[in-house]
């Protein structure tokens, strides 16, 4: 009955991811989760915020099984309220912050990483909360020249109890990016970097920026 119930609550939680690709003109968005358990804590969502911005979002709540799961389907609610009051990642993920704050378990915490695409304006800004850099590859070099950037602005995890979010929103940076045709973003979470051999060793970063350099054609 128990393990019933669990893959019964990994077809919830898949619910809530979003179905297929993005469709919106400018933009070739798709995403994958694989949960390492019945639930997980990764989360990630496309939030739209007018005809021509949508905001993209990564998160990972701290732990996996079923309370990770809860915390996910919690966040998941609170962002999809605050995303078309607050355009600005920044000011986004200082709201995310406080609400968070106030309702998580002291021990438990969440990465995350929020961007707003603006395809008029061809630029994504984006603010990156203790969670995985972004690797992006330049679209205007030739094949065998394109190198992928780690992009790490510095931020704090969400929920931490540690004062009334000031050094959250003291540490917090914005970073923008120009957008132009062939560019390549990959967001993705710790599940990916952290991912160990035999002999104890995890696949990094730099590795993964690497394997998306090579094939960001």
């Amino acid at each position: 009955r128990m393990e019933q119930e669990m893959f019964a609550a990994r077809e919830i939680q898949q619910k809530l991811l979003p179905t297929g690709p993005l469709k919106m003109s400018g933009l070739t968005v798709n995403a994958f989760c694989e949960p390492a358990r019945e639930v997980a804590g990764d989360y990630f969502d496309f939030l739209p915020i007018t005809d021509t911005m949508v905001g993209m979002l990564i998160a990972d709540v701290a732990g996996k099984g079923l309370a990770a799961g809860l915390y996910m389907a919690q966040l998941k609610v609170i962002v999809q309220s605050l995303a078309r009051l607050h355009h600005e990642p920044r000011a986004f993920l200082t709201a995310v912050n406080k609400i968070v704050s106030a309702n998580l378990d002291p021990k438990s915490f969440i990465t995350m990483s929020y961007g707003v695409i603006d395809v008029e304006r061809q630029e994504m800004t984006f603010a990156r909360a203790g969670h995985c850099p972004l690797i992006f590859v330049p679209g205007n070099q030739p094949a065998g020249l394109r190198k992928a950037q780690l992009l790490a602005p510095d931020g704090l995890v969400v929920g931490l109890q540690i004062d009334d979010g000031t050094m959250f929103d003291n540490i917090l940076q914005e970073q923008t990016l120009k957008l132009s045709a062939g560019d390549v973003v990959v967001w993705f979470t710790d599940g990916v970097s952290e991912t160990m051999n035999e002999a104890f060793d995890c696949f990094g970063e730099e590795r993964l920026a690497k394997v998306v350099e090579q094939y960001a054609h």
